[in-house]
C-alpha cells in the first residue's frame, strides 16, 4: 500500500497589516511629541531707535588658583572688592551668568567666601564647571 504524501503549503508569511499599524502609531507619536516653533512663520520688523546699546551676553568668569588667589579678566582681585566689581559688571545685563573656575586643590572655604561675595552682589545664577573623570584613575 502506497501512501500519498500531502504537501502542506507554508503559511509563514509576515503579516503586513500590523506593520502598517505600527508605522502609523509611530508617525502619530512623533507628531505629538515634536516641539513646534510658534513664531517661525511670522515676519516682524523691529522698530528703529536713535540710541542703541549693545547687550553683552558673555559670562563673567572668576578663576581661583591653587594658592586661593581670585582672578577676573586675567588680573587678581581682592575678595572684599569682588562684590562691588561684580555689581558694576552686571549692571548692563543683570542676567549675565557668573562662572567660578577653581583649582581642585583649593580649600573649599575659599570657594565659599567667593560665593558669599556673589550673594552680597545679588548673583543667584552661578556655574561651577567640572571635567569628566577619566577611567582608570
Amino acid at each position: 500500500m502506497k501512501f500519498k504524501r500531502r504537501m502542506v503549503e507554508d503559511d509563514e508569511a509576515v503579516p503586513m497589516a500590523s506593520m502598517a499599524d505600527i508605522a502609523f502609531l509611530l508617525i502619530i507619536f512623533f507628531m505629538l511629541t515634536t516641539v513646534f516653533a510658534v513664531d517661525s512663520g511670522l515676519i516682524i520688523e523691529l522698530p528703529d531707535t536713535e540710541v542703541r546699546e549693545r547687550v553683552e551676553l558673555k559670562e563673567l568668569v572668576l578663576l581661583i588658583d591653587k594658592n586661593g588667589i581670585v582672578y577676573t579678566d586675567g588680573k587678581p582681585i581682592e575678595i572684599d572688592k569682588l562684590s562691588a566689581f561684580v555689581m558694576t559688571r552686571r549692571r548692563a545685563n543683570p542676567s549675565r551668568p557668573v562662572v567660578i573656575r577653581s583649582d581642585r586643590r583649593v580649600d573649599y572655604g575659599k570657594v565659599a567666601d567667593v560665593m558669599d561675595e556673589l550673594l552680597k552682589a545679588g548673583v543667584r545664577d552661578v556655574a561651577l564647571p567640572t571635567v569628566a573623570e577619566q577611567a582608570g584613575k
